[in-house]
């Protein structure tokens, strides 16, 4: 019996067959959120375009402030506008958070540290040091700086990045085109009452909704009955369309209704990965298409929502471009946990307060044990027990 590979060896190889769409399409950037910039963003003029009062004050020239000290006030200047008056010396102006500072001063005062006069000021400090209270013109970014590299995922502030340079659409990496199907003949839709035997599809939710969450465009979901001449066709047929990675959930071990590896076979997809010495997950398979990839995920929900963000979510990241190696953080166990002795378990886990938590559970089905996690604890083998601040790794789900 041949023995499994590591997780590490089964990425690996994983990777080995991940190539970039290096397709590109451009989005209003209402639309834009999450998705993953195709092209830099660059400054079109400095950030910020004037030197800008950080503060309500006056703006001054600092030299000429003194403590109990006076100074003619010419005016006021509101954000967004400017000021028209000859700047003469020992005078000053009345300036708003945000307005552009006016030549030759190169400071301001808060109000808080004056009489709040209107025609002439008294200063209450001692020194004024220059550039006081100013965002520098350029300080944050010049003119032809780039702001945001390409395969940065779009955010908020991203957004308002963009903005800040005019700019109304952005180019994107294309979407990987994804199709799910599972299999099982005692699961039926959510919509549908079970019998005693019978359990709903919680499988579809939670992977379509994992991808959807990793970049993917999920086109098409399908529930199959477990016989072997629709599955294999159904197979053929989903890898001759426009799909750039297929997903299948539960029906890839070695029992008499699991038809998807032969189908796969049929198909013409070359095995990269089956099976790893990993918990839950051990049937894993990631093979290869001339049209696409295949993920084949165990049927257990934990195992397939593990294996889903091990293998699916750095499989997404290179059909994007974007960097594989996931963000894996190291934190210490809040209690002890025994691990498995011969297999490097990947347990659902809650980080709170610097600690990791890992719930007990029932196994790789017990999907209700998941809710309040927020990541993978990875555990080596072990005949040992890990016991409470031991360091482990810990990979956060991104959603």
């Amino acid at each position: 019996m041949s023995v499994l590979p590591t997780y590490a060896e089964a990425i690996g190889q994983t990777l080995s067959v991940v190539k970039p769409l290096g397709t590109t399409e451009n989005v209003e950037c209402d639309h834009a959120l999450h998705r993953i910039l195709a092209t830099d963003i660059v400054a079109d003029r400095d950030l910020p375009p004037f030197n800008r009062a950080q503060m309500d004050g006056y703006a001054v020239v600092s030299d000429e402030v003194s403590k109990e000290g006076t100074l003619e006030v010419l005016g006021h200047v509101a954000a967004g506008a400017t000021i028209a008056h000859d700047i003469r010396p020992m005078s000053c102006v009345s300036i708003a958070t945000g307005a552009p500072v006016p030549d030759p001063f190169d400071a301001v005062v808060q109000h808080e540290l004056t009489d709040c006069g209107e025609d002439r000021v008294t200063f209450y400090c001692e020194q004024v040091s220059k550039g006081a209270a100013i965002h520098p013109k350029g300080a944050d970014a010049s003119a032809g700086d780039v702001l945001a590299t390409s395969k940065t995922k779009v955010s908020p502030q991203l957004l308002g990045i963009a903005a800040s340079v005019g700019v109304r659409e952005l180019e994107v990496c294309t979407k990987p085109k994804m199709v799910l199907l599972s299999s099982a003949q005692q699961i039926v839709e959510v919509h549908e009452t079970p019998n005693s035997q019978q359990k709903r599809n919680r499988n579809r939710e939670i992977i379509a909704a994992a991808f959807s969450a990793f970049g993917c465009s999920v086109i098409e979901t399908c529930h199959l009955p477990d016989d072997a001449e629709i599955t294999s066709t159904k197979i053929s047929e989903v890898l001759q369309g426009e799909c750039d990675l297929l997903v299948t959930v539960g029906g890839i071990s070695a029992g008499k209704r699991d038809f998807f590896p032969e189908a796969f076979s049929n198909a013409g997809v070359e095995n990269v990965v089956k099976g790893a010495n990993i918990q839950p997950g051990k049937p894993i398979i990631v093979g290869a298409h001339t049209s696409g990839l295949v993920l084949g995920l165990p049927g257990n929900p934990v195992s397939a929502l593990a294996c889903s963000v091990l293998f699916g979510w750095p499989i997404t990241r290179g059909l994007l471009g974007c960097s594989t190696e996931l963000p894996w953080q190291t934190l210490p166990l809040a209690h002890s946990i025994q691990s498995n002795p011969s297999r490097t378990a990947f347990r659902p886990a809650k980080q709170c307060d610097g600690s990791l938590y890992i719930p007990t559970w029932q196994g790789s089905g017990d999907a209700a044990h998941t809710i309040d996690t927020n990541g993978l604890a990875q555990l080596p083998p072990s005949t040992n027990t890990y016991e409470q601040e031991r360091q482990v790794m810990f990979l956060p789900f991104p959603w």
